[in-house]
């Protein structure tokens, strides 16, 4: 099985004033990620984490990783550019990249940390799964997020960020899912 996750956060304690995330300290968020992770993936399971796994200078707060069970991969995002070194070193992921394509079940995936207007295999029926923007919504955060909803909401484009997938990992059809059933919802899915 495949799963997809972004925007962990881990040791990162700006995150609850930018998504009002449901827990009340770090400690809390990063063993409901992790149970939730562990109830969920398998051992032989594939897990592609889409960037942000700490903020800035919160490196050490990846150690948690090692008690996640799956194959894991990281495609980078902002906050992790500055531990490309130490991600690398860590013997923690198979693969490190910025953007990449894989195949899912014979679907065509692109997988970028950001939401991006094309993407590889985009004019053959590629998919695209993403992270960075969270839960964010036009009311709290500007004009870009509904004009992001706007674009995406025809085509094959989910977010795979834990603040609208139940801080879990999620399958390809999962998103698929949860796009229809919160397409009417402010934030972008």
């Amino acid at each position: 099985m495949i799963y997809y996750i972004s925007d962990l956060h881990l040791g990162d304690s700006k995150v609850f004033k930018k998504c009002s995330r449901p827990f009340k300290d770090l400690n809390e968020m990063k063993d409901a990620i992790a149970s939730n992770w562990n109830a969920i993936v398998k051992e032989e399971d594939t897990v592609w984490l889409l960037g942000d796994l700490t903020g800035d200078e919160a490196f050490d707060s990846v150690s948690v990783l090692k008690t996640m069970k799956g194959r894991k991969n990281l495609i980078i995002g902002n906050h992790d550019y500055g531990h490309l070194e130490e991600y690398r070193n860590s013997g923690l992921f198979e693969t490190i990249n910025f953007i990449t394509l894989i195949d899912d079940n014979k679907r065509k995936v692109c997988l970028c940390h950001y939401p991006i207007m094309d993407w590889m295999e985009f004019n053959r029926n590629g998919m695209l799964v993403y992270g960075h923007i969270h839960n964010k919504m036009e009311t709290l955060n500007g004009r870009a997020y509904r004009q992001i909803k706007e674009y995406y909401a025809d085509k094959s484009a989910y977010n795979c960020g834990v603040d609208v997938t139940g801080f879990r990992p999620v399958t390809l059809d999962q998103m698929i899912e949860l796009k229809e059933k919160n397409r009417n919802e402010p934030f972008i899915n």
